[in-house]
């Protein structure tokens, strides 16, 4: 009689845990969202930064690249630890309320090298996000819908950039000339841009303490596992975790480069006003990317629950030839409406944030989770957010030594790492296939 009484309370409470675990997904998904939205504002306000400091396309690079990388791998590894041993809610709490103070702090930056200071402070807030939440939905859905589950919270990605590209053009034209407030003087529309997109995080971030806490399924209670067992697992699976890691680093560089100059390509190469580029950039970045992203994830599951164990790097590796071959040819486009057509399959394939992220998850025991997040993350994060901002602007400062040719310098730099990143993800694939055998077993 208890045990059925149990097993109808267990039964009862079961699609209660379900529901939090995907309003929990819900709220981090917004979380993500503004994370992103706080990243990705710089990237419409190239020219006006660059007019009003007087700072070079290779200065741009660094605010979009260098200011979150080095920031990145510095916070993520003992934050991802927190993530394993603390609290993951208050990680993320806490990372919040400084990347929000950080990107408000840009607005006050009159010179390079504060705004430098600020987007490093992005950065380091931003560093918490990605272990803690990770981690947070591993432990609360199962092994087979992680590529969704991560797809949908890297959404968060993809519509924070989108919405970024819209709220910064209309504050921007709202702003018109600049707003001079009391106390503050007068404040270029960028500047205004940077207060209006950051201040709100900081009240947002206690929306944190809704997602549901769950228990560490497995591999130990969190913090008990030594760093020398987490280094030995890598050790171990160190072809699998090369291939993987570099192939999504290489991707990640094509993926960057593209957010952080895509929006001064359709401005220099075709005459477009920011207030246009940000709303047609806003409109594609989430029609195409949102079923990117979700479909990705969906694709992935599915030839995975199939019983194909590579599933997550031989979808990558084919999908990542088809998004070089359309990076490459779009240029030749007469229109700026061409050159977006062109780029829908490779916008399509650039969301792969959920796939990356659910792929440490398959393999990685859950007490591992957090630190293994950081590390893979600081990793791309280093290779991929540092290096392509500024790949792009090396080509158009050095190599075509033209403003106007960023067009093609960020073809250049998707003819080169989407084919290496699909090299790098066939040779990954056995080595996946094991190492995702070893972990079933184990379990």
């Amino acid at each position: 009689m208890g045990q059925e009484m149990n097993a109808a309370a267990a039964e009862t409470r079961e699609p209660a845990v379900a529901f939090m675990a995907w309003v929990g997904l819900g709220i981090l998904l917004m979380i993500s969202l503004v994370a992103f939205l706080d990243r990705q504002i710089i990237s419409l306000m190239v020219g006006m930064i660059k007019d009003d400091l007087q700072i070079s396309d290779g200065q741009i690079g660094l605010l979009q690249g260098a200011a979150f990388g080095l920031a990145y791998p510095l916070f993520a590894i003992p934050l991802g630890y927190a993530s394993d041993r603390f609290s993951r809610r208050w990680v993320i709490f806490l990372g919040m309320i400084f990347w929000s103070l950080a990107a408000t702090a840009g607005g006050f930056a009159n010179s390079f090298t504060p705004l430098l200071a600020a987007r490093i402070g992005v950065g380091i807030g931003e560093a918490a996000l990605g272990p803690a939440a990770i981690s947070l939905l591993g432990d609360s859905f199962p092994r087979h819908r992680l590529g969704l589950v991560m797809s949908i919270f890297s959404a968060g990605a993809l519509l924070g950039s989108g919405i970024a590209l819209a709220i910064g053009g209309a504050v921007i034209h709202w702003a018109g000339q600049g707003l001079t407030l009391p106390g503050l003087g007068h404040l270029a529309p960028w500047q205004v841009a940077f207060i209006v997109t950051g201040l709100p995080g900081a009240i947002i971030a206690l929306l944190v303490f809704l997602v549901p806490e769950p228990p560490r399924k497995s591999g130990g209670q969190a913090g008990t596992v030594p760093w020398a067992e987490l280094f030995a697992f890598m050790r171990r699976h160190a072809r699998f975790l090369s291939c993987y890691i570099l192939g999504f680093s290489s991707l990640q560089i094509a993926t960057w480069a593209s957010l952080a100059w895509l929006p001064a390509v359709i401005e220099r190469s075709y005459g477009w006003s920011i207030v246009q580029v940000g709303a047609t950039l806003a409109v594609f970045t989430i029609a195409i990317g949102l079923p990117g992203q979700i479909g990705n994830g969906m694709i992935v599951d599915r030839l995975f629950a199939r019983g194909i164990q590579d599933a997550h790097l031989r979808y990558y590796a084919g999908v990542s030839l088809v998004a070089a071959l359309c990076g490459v040819l779009a240029p030749l486009a007469p229109t700026a409406y061409l050159y977006l057509a062109i780029l829908i399959p490779l916008k399509f394939a650039m969301n792969f944030g959920g796939v990356q992220a659910a792929t440490v998850q398959i393999v990685t025991p859950s007490a591992m989770r957090g630190r293994m997040a950081a590390i893979m993350g600081t990793i791309a994060a280093t290779i991929g957010g540092t290096s392509g901002p500024s790949v792009v602007a090396l080509f158009t400062d050095h190599l075509f030594r033209d403003d106007a040719m960023v067009i093609w310098s960020l073809a250049l730099t998707n003819a080169i790492f989407m084919p290496l990143a699909a090299l790098l993800f066939w040779f990954g694939m056995k080595p996946m296939r094991t190492t995702v055998a070893e972990l079933h077993a184990v379990r």
